[in-house]
């Protein structure tokens, strides 16, 4: 339904990463990604923005044979957010801090934005 956005797992960087996507998109039928575009809080590029535009230029490429539309969305503040929502959680202090648990919960959030805007 399309309602509520929920958790999978994060797809670690590396040289396979876009083929562990389309093996994603393919076995869930997804049609529609949506990559979040980071941005500073004064609404410029950073240097990770470029990265993460170069990358974008890459999946779409990938994506295109497949017929799966590529979506960005600002993502400022979603890690912030997804902190405080693991925080309030009360996990202990070392899963807390791990960096995959913020990012994954930020790529919920940005997907729950997404839903909320349609």
């Amino acid at each position: 339904m399309q309602m509520l956005a929920t958790s999978r797992g994060i797809i670690a960087n590396g040289p396979k990463m876009i083929a562990e996507i389309l093996s994603l998109l393919t076995s869930e039928n997804i049609r529609l990604v949506i990559l979040g575009i980071p941005r500073t809080l004064r609404n410029t590029e950073s240097a990770m923005t470029a990265e993460v535009l170069r990358f974008r230029d890459k999946l779409a490429k990938s994506l295109e044979p497949l017929g799966v539309v590529l979506e960005t969305r600002d993502e400022r503040l979603t890690s912030l957010i997804a902190e405080t929502n693991i925080r309030s959680r009360e996990l202990p202090k070392h899963k807390r801090e791990k960096k995959s648990l913020r990012d994954e919960e930020a790529a919920r959030i940005l997907l729950q934005e997404f839903l909320d805007s349609k």
